[in-house]
């Protein structure tokens, strides 16, 4: 009698720095002042976008500047951020829900959100490299 031996082949997908895709097509943000609610929510995505661009560049950098053993955790600890930043910002418009202002609110939300996460993200940025 023959004992086979089996072989289980686990594909799994190298890891990569965590990058925000949102969801939405950006509305235009004018070059004067935004005074209607359409085009104060397209100024506010359009920070977003920017925003983004920012901490996707810091991820990398971190990502690449921790050691292999930490990116795991911190490619978890960025999903879990923005998991907070998208629900936290979808409950604060939730007192406009149905209103012209929630989508003000929640790209708004967002948009700050990002700001100060992009802060917290370069100072770590800088703390790796110096240590």
């Amino acid at each position: 009698m023959r004992t086979g031996v089996a072989v289980v082949l686990l594909l799994v997908a190298p890891l990569k720095p965590p990058v925000i895709h949102e969801k939405f097509t950006s509305l235009p943000c004018p070059k004067q002042h935004a005074y209607s609610t359409l085009a104060m929510e397209g100024c506010a995505e359009q920070s977003i976008l920017k925003t983004d661009k920012q901490i996707n560049a810091q991820a990398a950098l971190i990502f690449k500047l921790l050691p292999a053993s930490y990116r795991a955790g911190f490619v978890r600890s960025e999903h879990s951020w923005l998991a907070y930043r998208n629900g936290t910002c979808e409950a604060q418009s939730g007192k406009y829900a149905g209103g012209t202002a929630a989508g003000v609110i929640a790209a708004t939300c967002v948009a700050d959100t990002n700001r100060e996460h992009l802060r917290d993200l370069v100072a770590f940025r800088k703390f790796l490299q110096i240590h």
